[in-house]
């Protein structure tokens, strides 16, 4: 499962967990829902579009009305098991939320919901009459924030560990953050989660095109100027090592993946009014167009093979591809930057990876958390505009 959406999957499955009842048909109901939301889980491969599929799924609406079903069983039990002459108090009234509260009591990542908590045992304290704590419980709306703050706290964690550049990632998250903090109820959430959905599907793709643009010029200028391309024939023609074929076949691959880049330009400029110096000028962007690996779960950090390859790159946009030179003026044109070394990060360099990006955003809450959050591994991130670059 992507570690993003088991996070996110694993923070309802605690939700419910931490709703304490002795109903057997609703524990049965529990478990047969965190089945069903652990395979929806599984069958999600995009957590930008997680939201928008859950609430279509049914199962946020599942979620919400079997946490009131939890909550409307305690009152009836703690009902039924007091004499009809007995009075419940404010303390005992609140003996389900201390258990509850108790069960997480240990858990940081949850402070949000368990500062709510205390504050319900606040009131408890202050007062003898249930009337008149009830009263003061409802118009604190204490009990539907014990639920949004909870979410609230893990969502706005999550996002903290997330490439802040990295719109069509952190979009659909920052809207859910926006919806639960103006959700007052119950209803208001379904009506909000609702809205959201229908925004996250009419904008996530929008946010998503220009990575998905640019990762294609990337592919073309890779060919075009990589091993494959021209610095396999300037190989070729500095050591004299090449048949008929494999010269013709570099060359090829130049006249082909040109053409694409030059189209895919061309697309990007008018789609998104963007030249590629402007792709090159954002600290996002400019990294979509090199092959890298990420070190970090929640795409926060990366590392990249080859340091100079964005300036190849340019070199050859700027001077072969856009003022469209031939074939013969390319190959014989030396280029101001050469074709480092070609490879994928080893282990060693990946554990290094992960290292410096652990040591560099150790203080971000995510990071603080991500044992809690249960979230897996780490990454170092274009956020920050930073890479780690290997030699």
């Amino acid at each position: 499962m992507d570690p993003t959406i088991q996070m996110m999957i694993q923070g309802y499955i605690s939700g419910l967990d931490n709703m304490q009842t002795t109903d057997d048909s609703i524990k049965a109901e529990i478990e047969a829902y965190k089945r069903e939301l652990t395979t929806f889980g599984e069958s999600q491969n995009d957590p930008t579009l997680f939201f928008s599929n859950f609430q279509e799924s049914g199962l946020m609406g599942k979620y919400m009305d079997l946490s009131a079903k939890i909550a409307m069983a305690g009152q009836t039990q703690n009902q039924t098991e007091q004499k009809e002459t007995h009075i419940v108090t404010p303390n005992e009234w609140l003996e389900p939320f201390r258990t509850a509260y108790d069960t997480i009591k240990n858990y940081p990542v949850r402070e949000r919901g368990l500062a709510v908590y205390r504050k319900l045992f606040e009131i408890g304290e202050r007062h003898t009459d249930i009337t008149e704590f009830l009263i003061e419980v409802e118009k604190e709306n204490l009990l539907w924030k014990i639920c949004s703050e909870d979410t609230l706290g893990i969502l706005s964690i999550t996002l903290t560990g997330m490439d802040p550049l990295y719109k069509g990632l952190t979009y659909p998250l920052r809207k859910n953050i926006e919806y639960w903090n103006a959700s007052v109820c119950e209803a208001d959430a379904y009506y909000l989660q609702d809205i959201l959905s229908q925004d996250i599907a009419k904008n996530s793709s929008r946010l998503l095109q220009p990575e998905h643009y640019v990762i294609a010029l990337g592919l073309h200028l890779m060919v075009y100027r990589g091993p494959k391309g021209k610095e396999g024939l300037m190989e070729m023609i500095a050591t004299g090592n090449y048949t008929k074929t494999s010269f013709m076949a570099n060359a090829s691959n130049m006249v082909i993946a040109k053409a694409q880049a030059r189209r895919t330009l061309d697309i990007i400029k008018k789609a998104l009014g963007l030249s590629f110096d402007d792709i090159m000028a954002d600290e996002f962007l400019k990294y979509k167009l090199i092959a890298t690996s990420n070190v970090c779960g929640l795409s926060r950090a990366y590392v990249q093979s080859n340091s100079n390859v964005l300036d190849l790159m340019a070199d050859a946009v700027h001077n072969e591809i856009v003022p469209d030179i031939s074939l013969i003026e390319s190959i014989k044109r030396e280029p101001s930057v050469r074709f480092g070394r070609w490879r994928m990060p080893k282990d060693s360099e990946y554990e290094k990876g992960k290292a410096l990006a652990r040591q560099t955003y150790k203080d971000l809450p995510y990071f603080i958390y991500e044992d809690q959050l249960q979230s897996g591994t780490v990454h170092v991130g274009t956020g920050d505009g930073f890479d780690i670059t290997l030699p």
